[in-house]
């Protein structure tokens, strides 16, 4: 499996794919491309990967790179991450101290194409989580990202 995605095939008219999918990564991660190809997205944004942090650091997802994550500490389940095709270049952002477990997991990386600066967001609460919490969290992450020229995605469960 190969995939050719760059900035230069963006300028040919091509559409930035962004992919979202609740997915236990612990059962499911050698499938996941296999579903996709050969239109692979340029951004994969996942919910609920199961994965404590050492268990995330050893998947590896072919012509992808881990760009930002949360993974859970007390409580089983959860988590969130963001991976992005290997030729694109992205700085994560560092929300950990947003992150509450069950009310809100989320994660950010900055990207850059065809001039283009944006943010994408991967966030998830569990329904046994505390929903004002989740709702005043969420609002605090959108103000400090916040720029006139940033845009801004967010991908969540």
């Amino acid at each position: 499996m190969s995939s050719q995605l760059t900035n230069h095939s963006l300028s040919k008219g091509n559409y930035f794919n962004i992919f979202h999918q609740n997915i236990s990564l612990k059962e499911k991660h050698h499938e996941l491309l296999s579903h996709l190809f050969p239109n692979l997205p340029h951004v994969l944004c996942l919910t609920e990967h199961h994965l404590k942090a050492f268990e995330l650091q050893s998947i590896n997802i072919d012509h992808y790179i881990m760009g930002a994550q949360f993974c859970r500490t007390n409580y089983a389940k959860g988590g969130v991450v963001i991976y992005a095709h290997n030729s694109l270049c992205l700085t994560a952002i560092n929300l950990s101290k947003y992150c509450v477990e069950k009310d809100i997991e989320i994660c950010a990386v900055k990207l850059e194409v065809q001039s283009m600066v944006f943010c994408i967001i991967t966030v998830y609460r569990s329904p046994l989580g505390n929903f004002t919490r989740f709702l005043e969290t969420l609002d605090a992450v959108l103000q400090s990202l916040y720029s006139p020229t940033l845009g801004i995605i967010i991908c969540e469960d």
